[in-house]
């Protein structure tokens, strides 16, 4: 028994080291990207550059894909795990966003200002908004200044199918497929509906 558990270990580790080493490489292929966004964030308050570059690299299939995406928001946005899942068609659209590791993002998903903690795993099409107060001011008027507030959703979070994230969502909570979550959730509860509600508490 014990040298099976070593043997599993040992498969483990080596699997994680060739992850590594495709991280590493994916890197260097996208260092001129990052490059390109790094000059545009020093130069200006824009995000066009690293928005198109988002864009481009979403349209890449497979694995490939996703390790040369969670590449380039290692290196540009402002935290990012090297041990990240982001499905194809899915980009970040600004730079101040933040994940955690062993994240699992689906397809075309579309993700702005946000903290997502460890091993939040989502469904595809899945929106995380920058907040749901963008084109108002603080007195409620419509405003021409775009205001971006960080959504932040807890670790071990399951987002489903076709959500949209508008408030934060705490830890260990499930959020029901084509759920709009509009007001704050606490942690370890069931969410559902438009807009969403909260079920039931789950077990801690």
């Amino acid at each position: 028994m014990a040298s099976k558990d070593a043997f599993a270990m040992g498969e483990i580790d080596l699997r994680r080291l060739l992850k590594r080493f495709a991280f590493i490489f994916s890197l260097a292929l996208t260092s001129p990207l990052i490059l390109m966004a790094w000059i545009e964030k020093a130069c200006s308050n824009s995000e066009s550059i690293f928005v198109a570059l988002s864009q481009l690299l979403s349209l890449i299939p497979g694995k490939i894909g996703s390790y040369l995406r969670s590449a380039y928001y290692f290196g540009t946005i402002e935290k990012c795990s090297w041990e990240v899942h982001i499905g194809f068609g899915t980009f970040f659209s600004h730079r101040s966003a933040i994940l955690g590791s062993n994240v699992a993002i689906g397809a075309y998903c579309i993700i702005g200002t946000v903290e997502i903690a460890n091993e939040v795993m989502m469904a595809s099409h899945v929106s995380v908004t920058s907040g749901k107060r963008q084109h108002f001011d603080d007195e409620g008027k419509i405003s021409s200044n775009v205001r971006l507030d960080r959504v932040t959703i807890g670790k071990k979070t399951w987002i489903g199918e076709g959500a949209i994230v508008l408030s934060d969502v705490g830890s260990n909570c499930v959020v029901s497929a084509g759920t709009v979550v509009a007001n704050n959730i606490p942690n370890s509860r069931l969410v559902a509906g438009n807009p969403g509600k909260i079920i039931r508490e789950l077990e801690k």
